[in-house]
C-alpha cells in the first residue's frame, strides 16, 4: 500500500482512494479505458447538507473532486515513475 499526502488530501493507490482529513470527503478512482476517472465515494451529510444551502455549493463539490483527482494523479504517476525506474531530473 503506497500512501501519499499533499495538503489536506491523502491519496491511497492501493485502494484506489483520496481521502480528506479535515472533511472526510472520500473520493474514489477506477481505470476508465486509458483514462482514471474520480467520484464520490463517501461525503460527510453535514457537509453535504451545508452545501447545499448555499448558492456554489455545487462547485465547492466539484473543486473538492478536482483536488483529490490531482493529489491522486500526482502519487499515481510518481509512484509508477519510480517503480519503472525512470526518475526526473529538474
Amino acid at each position: 500500500m503506497i500512501t501519499i499526502a499533499q495538503g489536506e488530501w491523502i491519496a491511497d493507490l492501493g485502494t484506489m482512494v483520496c481521502r480528506n482529513i479535515n472533511t472526510r470527503m472520500v473520493v474514489s478512482f477506477e481505470r476508465q479505458g486509458k483514462t482514471i476517472a474520480g467520484k464520490i465515494k463517501d461525503m460527510p451529510m453535514e457537509l453535504f447538507e451545508q452545501w447545499a444551502m448555499i448558492s456554489n455549493g455545487e462547485k465547492l463539490i466539484e473543486k473538492a473532486v478536482m483536488e483529490a483527482e490531482e493529489v491522486f494523479l500526482r502519487a499515481y504517476f510518481e509512484s509508477d515513475i519510480e517503480k519503472n525506474g525512470i526518475r526526473k531530473h529538474l
